[in-house]
């Protein structure tokens, strides 16, 4: 098998993984999925947690539909707002979202580092590393 389709089918096997679990114990805990707590990330490191609803699509690497659904089921259990001042279709983090989201990246914190203590720090800085190249200059993050 080709060395980079190796690499890539292997990615893809650990990201799935890893999003199960994921997906598992931030629903039993926090009632939130992987993806609704990115997206709550974004907002929370966002300046006053709020961002343009076009500019959180490359992040959540889904259409903008997509991340418009999300953000509608999110605002309905009042973590986020939208908001459409100036022109701007923006979201908003609300209190109870950043409450949420502070909690949640305990739990998402203590799975990430069970999933990668058995690799060396070195090596996990390494490959960190190379997946930010790779998002940044991929032909995926072109389209």
């Amino acid at each position: 098998m080709n060395t980079n389709l190796g690499f890539c089918l292997a990615l893809h096997r650990a990201h799935a993984s890893l999003q199960l679990k994921l997906d598992d114990e931030l629903g039993l805990h926090h009632g939130i999925s992987f993806n609704d707590f990115t997206l709550l990330n974004l907002l929370a490191q966002a300046d006053g947690g709020r961002v343009s609803i076009p500019e959180l699509v490359r992040p959540m690497s889904q259409p903008q539909s997509a991340v418009l659904r999300q953000l509608i089921v999110l605002e309905k259990i009042g973590l986020v707002v939208r908001d459409g001042a100036n022109g701007l279709r923006q979201a908003v983090l609300r209190p109870p979202g950043r409450a949420l989201e502070n909690a949640a990246r305990e739990t998402a914190d203590s799975i990430c580092t069970e999933a990668v203590e058995s690799i060396d720090s070195a090596v996990v800085a390494t490959v960190s590393a190379a997946l930010v190249t790779l998002a940044r200059t991929s032909i995926l993050a072109r389209s």
